[in-house]
């Protein structure tokens, strides 16, 4: 069987971290895509709406990708709960050197959307038909 056409499918997950004692609201969130070995991960201030404004965002340390398996776990070292409020696949590798912005198509809600993330935050576009 030939792979002539076929693309990885990659993984990403949105989780709702509650209980961060670094985290003046109380509550974030984190964005991981998968990426090889682990998930880049970004912290965002809130849940990006579909044609929404940016949302604040910080890459933070990767994650690793048991993560994108998880539905509800309390974080190690006494760091809150994280719970999966969203999931979804894109079909693009994530570029191999670190970059002041990534955009990427995935899959947001059932519906492919463009992901941004850079200098201004994370903000999720309708496709342009």
């Amino acid at each position: 069987m030939s792979n002539l056409g076929e693309k990885k499918v990659y993984r990403w997950v949105l989780l709702k971290h509650i209980g961060s004692p670094d985290d003046i609201k109380g509550v974030h969130f984190d964005l991981l895509l998968e990426d090889k070995e682990f998930c880049k991960t970004w912290r965002l201030s809130d849940i990006p709406l579909l044609d929404g404004p940016y949302v604040d965002s910080v890459c933070i340390a990767p994650h690793n990708l048991s993560w994108l398996d998880i539905e509800q776990k309390v974080v190690s070292g006494n760091r809150g709960v994280a719970k999966r409020i969203k999931q979804g696949v894109f079909l693009q590798s994530l570029p191999s050197i670190k970059s002041s912005s990534i955009k990427l198509s995935l899959i947001w809600d059932k519906f492919e959307v463009d992901l941004v993330l850079d200098e201004n935050g994370c903000r999720i576009f309708s496709k342009k038909t």
